[in-house]
């Protein structure tokens, strides 16, 4: 709960510092509103805390987002599916991940935010487990056109400790590196 707390706290204390005015519910009452679809295919390198290092891929949905927007900066909304599979541990994450985007300049923007979302975990040789996540990242995208982009993104996600077998907690605890081709619609 307390890293719950700290996300939300960090991702208000930035909006309040660059917000002059905040939309609540902008999909309902802004008429310039524009939901700004994307869609990316997601590459790179994760860890746990275990230690077991390897590749994770999977795919990412982005939209402006529907419940808040600042004057000033943009909410980006990121819903990724990511998978794992390394050394008999296999996952699934699926995360919602609001960035604050910050425009370095035409063809740049960066973005920080946290995250939340649900981890299903499978040992080979164990019982599945669900748990529930928070994330703090960081990401970098570069507009190649108007329509496609390339993007970067790091991640630490703290999980609920994931039971396997009967009174056996484990850690999983991660953090990954991504590297995104995506287009805008």
């Amino acid at each position: 709960m307390q890293k719950v707390a700290l996300a939300a706290l960090i991702t208000l204390s930035i909006t309040s510092l660059c917000a002059k005015e905040l939309a609540v519910l902008p999909v309902v009452t802004d008429d310039e509103y524009s939901l700004r679809p994307g869609v990316a295919l997601l590459g790179g390198y994760g860890n746990y805390t275990k230690g077991e290092s390897s590749a994770m891929y999977g795919v990412e949905l982005s939209m402006a987002c529907p419940l808040l927007q600042l004057e000033t900066l943009d909410i980006k909304q990121q819903i990724s599916l990511v998978n794992y599979s390394y050394n008999g541990l296999n996952t699934l994450s699926l995360e919602f991940n609001p960035h604050l985007m910050f425009d370095i300049n035409d063809k740049f923007q960066f973005g920080v935010g946290p995250g939340f979302g649900i981890l299903l975990a499978k040992p080979d040789n164990g019982d599945s487990a669900t748990s529930v996540t928070v994330a703090l990242g960081a990401s970098l995208n570069y507009n190649v056109t108007k329509t496609m982009y390339l993007g970067l993104e790091s991640r630490y996600q703290w999980v609920e400790k994931a039971e396997f077998a009967t009174d056996v907690k484990t850690n999983l605890d991660n953090y990954r590196t991504l590297l995104k081709v995506g287009m805008h619609f």
